[in-house]
C-alpha cells in the first residue's frame, strides 16, 4: 500500500513537473533514506538502547508468563485438596493473571513502537536536514525515495552524497 502511494505521487510530481512550462529543466534525484539512516553510528547506538529496552520488556513477560504456569501447576497439583471457595479463588486469580498477561503483552507492542520513534525521530530530523542541503547544494529540485521507481539510473542516486555530508 505505501508503494502504491508512493508511486501514484511520483507518478502525479512528474506529471505536474512535466505539464509546467518552465525554461529550465527539473532535476531530480533519488535517495534510500534507509541506508543512509543504517550507515550513521548514531542509529547503531540507538538501536542498542532498542533492542535493551525490547529484552527488558520481554523479561517482565517471561516472569509474569512463569508465574502463571507456576500458579496452573499449583492448581493442578492441590486443586484436588482444596475446598470449593478456595479452587474458585485459584481459578480467579489464574484467569486474572493471564487477562494481565495479555494486556501487558499488547501494551508492549504499543510501548516499544512508541521507544522506536522516539528514538528514531532524531535520527531521521537529521537525515532530512541533510538531504535539504544536498538538495540545495546541487540544485535539485525534487527528492524521492528510490522505492517509488520501478527502475532509475544510478547517475540520479543520491546515497553516498548524503552519507558523506553527515559524516563530515
Amino acid at each position: 500500500m505505501k508503494k502504491s502511494i508512493a508511486f501514484i505521487f511520483t507518478v502525479i510530481c512528474i506529471a505536474v513537473c512535466a505539464g509546467t512550462q518552465a525554461q529550465e529543466a527539473q532535476k531530480f534525484a533519488y535517495i534510500s533514506s534507509d541506508s543512509v539512516l543504517v550507515a550513521m553510528p548514531e542509529y547503531q547506538t540507538q538501536m542498542k538502547i532498542y533492542e535493551s529496552y525490547v529484552k527488558q520488556l520481554q523479561g517482565q513477560l517471561e516472569a509474569k508468563q512463569k508465574e502463571l504456569q507456576q500458579k496452573f501447576t499449583d492448581y493442578q497439583q492441590n486443586g484436588t485438596n482444596w475446598i470449593p471457595e478456595v479452587l474458585a479463588e485459584k481459578e480467579k486469580e489464574i484467569n486474572g493473571l493471564d487477562k494481565s498477561i495479555k494486556e501487558f503483552a499488547q501494551s508492549s507492542q504499543t510501548t516499544m513502537s512508541n521507544k522506536q520513534q522516539e528514538l528514531m525521530m532524531p535520527l531521521l530530523e537529521k537525515v532530512q536536514k541533510t538531504i535539504d542541503l544536498v538538495a540545495k547544494e546541487n540544485n535539485f529540485d525534487f527528492v524521492l525515495q528510490n522505492q517509488a521507481f520501478l527502475y532509475s539510473a544510478e547517475k540520479y542516486d543520491i546515497t553516498q552524497m548524503v552519507i558523506e555530508k553527515l559524516n563530515q
